[in-house]
């Protein structure tokens, strides 16, 4: 996770989501704690996502959002925009 005050840069781990979900959730609600203007999400090494996963990128993206973060996926796996696309989830990403 890369930062300054006014951006913050997050490219998790296919290994942490799978492995340690926990450690996911927490790089996402230290990026919010940080208060950047931006947070930019790069998933473009992340072909799969359980529930787990999903539904803390899900939550993290909401809050960030009421927090008044603007959030973009810089990049997105497309095994992952499916997935996304098949649950109704599309309307969460902010894909550039």
């Amino acid at each position: 996770m890369s930062d300054n005050s006014e951006t913050v840069e997050i490219t998790p781990d296919l290994t942490i989501l799978f492995n340690d979900y926990y450690a996911f959730r927490t790089m996402l609600m230290d990026a919010i704690a940080k208060k950047p203007k931006y947070i930019i999400l790069n998933l473009g090494d992340i072909p799969v996502m359980n529930s787990i996963s999903i539904s803390s990128l899900v939550w993290f993206l909401k809050n960030a959002r009421s927090e008044g973060i603007s959030c973009t996926i810089s990049a997105i796996h497309p095994d992952l925009l499916n997935t996304f696309e098949v649950l109704n989830l599309k309307e969460y990403i902010d894909h550039q």
